[in-house]
């Protein structure tokens, strides 16, 4: 009697198969949805375009996209999503869902996603980094989630969390088939019982989710009109943008016009800035001598650095693999856009002769110092 259940039991599995099994766990390898586009892959991490779909859950979603959003704001809006996690003695503290450099990282795909999104079409996202870096110590982590913008609101619907894979391997192992099954669709769950999302102000989840955050959106989050229509008209070359027109540099994903909103970053307090730099330390991105010289810059207070001193630190972030040429070029514009108040107080003959040099050092194009040259002429 035994031997036939056995049997039975393998028959079994046998006939669904992978599919069949994954169903059942509510896990894939992978989305599963047709009409897919990539925007991004590196290693496990990757940002992709899928079509949504026909549920009774989203019936009613109306979808706004294509949506030009400013890289800052949405950088500071997915800093701003805390969640806290199962242990065994309950639950631990609040965390941040995403690491720094992981919206280094992640933050000008999803803008370029969002850009190209059809209205039926939302932004798939799975992260995947390294905590740690002692091998016995280090946990590979998976974050996976769908986003989409309605109504001018920003919603995220997590999978998982800084999901530790156990094997090492990409995924838990099913040992029925042999497949990975990381990938779990955020579609196919209302919560987690290992994790909970934290609502703030400006937040809240949608009705009956655990795992669906909804994020008021302010209109200087979105590229204006005027800027969109440049963008649309002109040519370029930069993915998400299509072009340049005389007297508005395009660059990234928005249009720098005249008139248009200056970008707004929030500066931490000093304790808050304290304690992001202890979790960087505590999870091996930097070490203990970095902690104390960078603690001691915070407590006393650091010089502005001059645009040279930004080049170089910048160049030598790319050098030593701490960021991709992607990430390096968006800062180089980045600053080349930086409204610097220093810079209008001096000559301007001084100012183009240090942009001159670091063109000739190799840190800027001619491109953009000519782009920088007319920027500084129509400010004289």
């Amino acid at each position: 009697m035994k031997v036939k259940f056995v049997l039975l039991f393998l028959i079994f599995f046998s006939a669904i198969g992978c599919t069949g099994l994954n169903y059942l766990t509510g896990q894939t390898s992978q989305p599963q949805s047709q009409g897919s586009a990539g925007i991004f892959s590196k290693g496990k991490t990757y940002v992709k375009l899928e079509n949504m779909r026909d549920t009774k859950e989203t019936s009613g979603i109306s979808l706004d996209h294509p949506k030009y959003l400013r890289r800052d704001i949405l950088s500071s809006v997915l800093a701003s999503i805390y969640f806290k996690e199962k242990g065994i003695t309950g639950w631990g503290g609040e965390q941040n869902v995403f690491q720094e450099s992981e919206l280094l990282s992640l933050v000008p795909h999803i803008t370029d996603a969002f850009s190209r999104a059809a209205p039926s079409q939302y932004v798939l996202v799975s992260s995947n980094y390294t905590k740690g870096k002692k091998k016995f110590f280090a946990s590979e982590l998976y974050t996976i989630f769908a986003m989409f913008i309605s109504n001018d609101k920003l919603n995220v619907r997590f999978s998982r969390i800084q999901y530790v894979d156990v094997t090492g391997e990409g995924g838990e192992s099913s040992i029925f088939t042999g497949t990975e099954v990381v990938y779990t669709d955020p579609f196919s769950i209302k919560k987690n019982p290992s994790w909970q999302l934290i609502s703030r102000p400006g937040q809240r989840f949608k009705e009956g989710y655990g795992n669906w955050i909804v994020i008021d959106l302010e209109k200087s989050a979105f590229v204006q009109e005027e800027e969109k229509a440049i963008a649309l008209n002109s040519n370029s070359g930069v993915p998400g943008v299509q072009g340049k027109q005389e007297g508005a540099g395009v660059y990234g994903t928005r249009a720098i016009v005249s008139g248009a909103p200056k970008r707004v970053e929030a500066k931490l307090s000093i304790k808050d800035q304290l304690l992001e730099l202890k979790e960087l330390e505590t999870t091996g991105l930097i070490t203990g001598e970095d902690y104390e010289q960078r603690k001691a810059e915070i407590l006393v207070g650091k010089p502005e650095k001059s645009i040279r001193d930004k080049f170089i630190e910048l160049r030598k972030l790319k050098e030593g693999g701490f960021i991709s040429d992607i990430d390096y070029e968006n800062k180089k514009r980045d600053l080349l856009d930086e409204d610097d108040e220093s810079e209008r107080e001096r000559n301007i003959k001084e100012v183009l002769s240090e942009y001159l040099e670091l063109r000739d050092e190799g840190f800027i194009t001619d491109k953009d110092y000519d782009y920088k040259k007319r920027k500084l002429l129509r400010e004289f």
